[in-house]
């Protein structure tokens, strides 16, 4: 059985982000065929070890080093090359997680910072992200629209070669496509959480969801603008951000503060719009199973097209009809598969239309959530990640690696050195507030 190690790019507890979600997911179902080791961040967890078929490493350097010269290949995202630098001297075929597309995301992330400042910064994130490039064997990414963005990139390092296009010239010996996915298992409700338990939420409410956090590159405010319209309308239909910030990451998060004043000012908070801290992920489906619509509202840019909303896939594991901003993958998917309405970005008075609409028309939330039970199967865990699994199972150093094909990436002195002081700079940000 071959042996497969996972670096967790994030924290795996109960209360974890994306990131932690999809690492975690990964080692349950790669554990059905291969032998493997997670490495989580975090030196301690509260998640239930008990029934799980793989070993996890708890942030102990040393024993990720004996891992790694074990394994027959790693699986790595975001800065594990730079952090665990010795990956790169084992010469073991290493597969690169680019399923986030960061040099996109914090171009929305940072943009209230000076330019300088965020020219500085992007920088820092496209040499990371050529360094991934260039070091990688096999290369999973979210979507198919995702790759060919990465394959655009890839190509302007020399990795789509004659090599690598003799191997396969489709280029799936190089990359593949491992969206995130949703639990094999229907969803169990728990407890009562918000119908009737929730200060201010009535048991015969309509409540719509916003699932995961409230991040800067989203628009929450154009949807509390909605929901002020939609309030003197109805005084049934609920909002409730299931997290406002983020469970292990120290981030910016104006724009939730931004809705809480807003809707304060409305006179909505906790009477038709509610914020949560954040939910543990094993109990995220009791918060989803109480509600009515799931909704996510953001821009229509160049992070919203090659983006992919991890949290939908929740609404989809739990029969909820959604609202999605046009402009990205999931959108598309919404409007082609029948299971909600897209809406223009920026636009309160459209978005209000489509949550009434979606409240009120039986036949068109009743079909909505009967298309979206076609589209689970594809989108479960042990299905989304065959591409991994048959890399992990006949691991390989890339074709062109083999032929020595010279990669057009070079790292920069002053690269590292911007690496090394954000690290800093964020360890003494920890403190200062702890």
């Amino acid at each position: 059985m071959k042996k497969v190690l996972l670096i967790s790019p994030d924290t795996i507890a109960k209360k974890m982000a994306g990131p932690g979600i999809r690492y975690y997911n990964f080692a349950k179902e790669l554990s059905r065929s291969l032998d493997v080791s997670l490495y989580i961040p975090n030196k301690n967890t509260d998640i239930d070890e008990k029934n799980i078929n793989f070993k996890i490493i708890k942030g102990v350097r040393r024993e990720l080093k004996i891992a790694a010269r074990d394994a027959d290949s790693i699986v790595v995202q975001g800065r594990a090359l730079r952090a665990y630098s010795f990956l790169k001297k084992l010469k073991k075929p290493i597969v690169v997680d680019i399923y986030d597309p960061i040099t996109l995301e914090n171009l929305e992330l940072r943009k209230n910072l000076d330019f300088k400042t965020r020219l500085w910064f992007h920088e820092t994130d496209l040499d990371l992200i050529l360094e991934q490039l260039a070091f990688g064997d096999y290369f999973i990414c979210a979507s198919e629209k995702q790759k060919d963005y990465w394959l655009g990139m890839l190509a302007a390092l020399n990795r789509v070669n004659p090599a690598t296009y003799v191997e396969d010239n489709k280029m799936d010996a190089l990359i593949g496509v491992v969206p995130f996915g949703l639990p094999n298992e229907a969803p169990v409700k728990t407890k009562r959480v918000l119908k009737g338990v929730w200060p201010g939420i009535e048991e015969e409410d309509k409540v719509i969801i916003w699932g995961g956090g409230i991040w800067n590159w989203f628009d929450p405010l154009s949807l509390i603008e909605a929901m002020n319209i939609v309030s003197k309308k109805r005084r049934d239909i609920k909002l409730f951000f299931m997290g406002i910030g983020h469970p292990t990451a120290i981030i910016d998060i104006s724009t939730a503060e931004e809705c809480i004043e807003l809707s304060k000012s409305y006179s909505l908070y906790n009477k038709t719009i509610f914020f949560n801290d954040w939910v543990p992920y094993e109990e995220r489906q009791n918060y989803l199973l109480e509600s009515d619509i799931g909704i996510s509202t953001y821009f229509n840019n160049l992070e919203t097209r090659f983006s992919f909303r991890t949290r939908i896939l929740d609404y989809i594991w739990c029969d909820l009809p959604m609202l999605l901003t046009k402009g990205d993958y999931m959108a598309e998917m919404v409007e082609r598969e029948e299971i909600g309405l897209c809406h223009e970005e920026k636009a309160p008075e459209e978005i209000a239309e489509a949550i009434l609409t979606m409240l009120e028309d039986e036949k068109l939330y009743s079909s909505s959530k009967a298309n979206i039970d076609k589209l689970k199967e594809s989108y479960r865990w042990k299905n989304v990640i065959r591409d991994l699994e048959s890399f992990c199972k006949n691991p390989k150093t890339s074709a062109d690696k083999r032929h020595k094909v010279n990669i057009h990436y070079k790292k920069t002195i002053i690269a590292m050195i911007k690496y090394y002081y954000v690290r800093v700079k964020n360890k003494l940000k920890k403190l200062l507030k702890s």
